[in-house]
C-alpha cells in the first residue's frame, strides 16, 4: 500500500528514480479505440479496477484514506468524456503532453479521456480512449499487465545481479562528475527545444516478422533501425554516429539500484551506413556487443548521479529549474515494451491497436508496441522531424534485398 505523502512533498515516498521521473514530468499513456459507446458508468467502473490492479498510482497526492479504495466522486474528477464529429486524427490528434496530470496537488497522478464520435470509422469504431499516468508511477511492463487485466502493483523487488566493488566505486566518482556536469548544461543548454508531437503508426506484425527475416536480424533491431533511418537518415550516408539511450527490463532493484523502477536504461551509439540492410545489421552487432559489455557500470552511473541531484536539490533549489530535468544530450530515446495483448475485464471494451509510449519534453523518443496483430510506433518529437515520418511508410513498403517479398503497411 502506498505510504502517504504528506502534505510538504508529493515525493516523499517517492525512490530517486521515480523522483527524478516526476520532475521531468514525464507522462506515460495507454490509448485504444471502441467498439462501443462507453457510458459514464463503464468509464467508472474501468478506473475503480485501474486502480485496484495498479495501487501505486495513488502515490503522490495527498490519500486522505490510504487503506479504503478511492470514493467514486473523487474518480470522477479524473475522467473527461468529449464528443467528437468523427476519430479522423486520432490517436496524433488527441495525445498531447500530459500536463494535466500535474495540474491539481489534490487529486491522485492520473488522468482518463474519453473521445465519442457521431459516426463510426471505417474500422467500425466509436470511441477512444486515452489513460496518462505520471511515468514516475508506472512504466511499460506495467502497461502489458493491464493490457490482460493482470495485476501491475510494484513490490518491493531485489535483483540477485551486484557490481564488482571496482565497477561500483569507479561508478559512484563518475556519477557524480557527470551530475555536476548535467547541472552545469541543463542550466545553459536546451539540445532538443520544442515544441513536441506526437505522431503515430500502425504496422502488421507479419511485416517486422518477415523483414527480419530477410534481412537475418533481431526484430528489436529492425524495429530501432527503422526509427533511426526515419527520423535521421542513419541508413543514407549520415556521417555522425547517433547516440541512443534504450530500455530493458531488469528483475528488480537491490544494492543502488532502484527498488521501483524494473526499467534499466543502456547506451549505445550507432554510426550511419549506406543503404538500410548493411545498417540494420549493424545496429544488430552493436547491441549485441553493448550488452555482452554491459558490467552494471551504467545502472550504478544513473544511481549515484541521481541521488547526487536529489540531495544538491535540497541545498540549492534554484538550480533545479523545468529546463534542468528536461536536459537530454542523445540524439534518441528508443523504447520496445513487452507486448500488448487485450484481454479480460479491465480492456474489454477496448480493440487493437493499441498506443502506449511516453510525453516527455526535451528527448526526441519513440515508443514500439507489439500486439497480437499489429506493432504500433509512438513517437513523441520535435515538430521539426514530424515531416520525417512518411519515411517509415516508404522503408515498409520497400522490397528487402532481392526477394520478390514487398512489405505493406497499413496506416492507423
Amino acid at each position: 500500500m502506498p505510504v502517504p505523502t504528506g502534505r510538504g512533498d508529493p515525493t516523499a515516498s517517492f525512490t530517486d528514480m521515480q523522483w527524478y521521473m516526476y520532475h521531468q514530468r514525464n507522462v506515460a499513456f495507454f490509448a485504444a479505440f471502441t467498439a462501443r459507446p462507453l457510458s459514464d458508468a463503464d468509464l467508472l467502473l474501468m478506473v475503480e479496477e485501474f486502480v485496484a490492479l495498479t495501487p501505486q498510482v495513488r502515490q503522490g497526492y495527498d490519500d486522505p484514506s490510504p487503506g479504503a479504495p478511492l470514493p467514486a466522486a473523487l474518480l470522477k474528477r479524473l475522467i473527461h468524456r468529449q464528443s467528437v464529429p468523427t476519430l479522423a486524427g486520432f490517436p496524433d490528434r488527441w495525445v498531447d503532453d500530459g500536463a494535466a496530470v500535474f495540474s491539481d496537488p489534490a487529486l491522485p497522478l492520473f488522468r482518463v479521456r474519453y473521445a465519442e464520435a457521431e459516426t463510426a470509422d471505417a474500422n467500425d469504431h466509436v470511441g477512444f480512449l486515452i489513460v496518462q499516468v505520471a511515468h514516475a508511477l508506472v512504466e511499460g511492463a506495467d502497461s502489458a499487465l493491464l493490457s490482460r487485466s493482470q495485476s501491475a502493483a510494484h513490490p518491493v523487488t531485489t535483483s540477485p545481479y551486484r557490481a564488482e566493488p571496482l565497477v561500483r566505486a569507479a561508478a559512484v566518482a563518475m556519477g557524480a562528475v557527470l551530475a555536476a556536469l548535467h547541472l552545469l548544461a541543463g542550466n545553459l543548454y536546451a539540445p532538443h527545444p520544442g515544441p513536441f508531437r506526437y505522431a503515430s503508426r500502425v504496422v502488421p506484425r507479419h511485416t517486422i516478422t518477415v523483414m527480419a527475416r530477410e534481412l537475418g536480424v533481431r526484430q528489436r533491431a529492425l524495429l530501432f533501425g527503422l526509427v533511426m533511418e526515419t527520423l535521421f537518415g542513419a541508413a543514407s550516408g549520415r556521417r555522425r554516429k547517433l547516440t541512443t539511450t534504450y530500455s530493458v527490463i531488469d528483475d528488480g532493484g537491490g544494492a543502488s539500484r532502484d527498488s521501483f523502477m524494473r526499467m534499466r536504461m543502456r547506451f549505445a551509439s550507432f554510426a550511419g551506413a549506406e543503404g538500410f540492410v548493411a545498417f540494420a545489421r549493424a545496429v544488430d552487432a552493436q547491441l549485441s556487443a553493448a550488452e555482452v559489455r554491459e558490467s552494471g557500470f551504467n545502472d550504478e552511473i544513473n544511481a549515484e548521479g541521481i541521488r547526487n541531484h536529489r540531495r544538491w536539490r535540497r541545498r540549492v533549489p534554484g538550480l533545479y529549474r523545468p529546463r534542468l530535468f528536461a536536459f537530454m544530450p542523445y540524439d534518441l530515446v528508443l523504447g520496445l515494451i513487452p507486448p500488448h495483448r487485450l484481454g479480460g475485464g479491465l480492456t474489454a471494451h477496448l480493440r487493437e491497436p493499441v498506443f502506449a509510449g511516453a510525453s516527455l519534453e526535451g528527448a526526441n523518443a519513440c515508443v514500439i508496441v507489439p500486439g497480437r496483430d499489429v506493432v504500433t510506433f509512438n513517437f513523441y518529437i520535435q515538430d521539426q522531424l514530424l515531416s520525417r515520418i512518411p519515411r517509415l511508410d516508404e522503408l515498409l513498403r520497400a522490397p528487402v534485398q532481392s526477394s520478390d517479398v514487398h512489405l505493406t503497411m497499413a496506416n492507423p
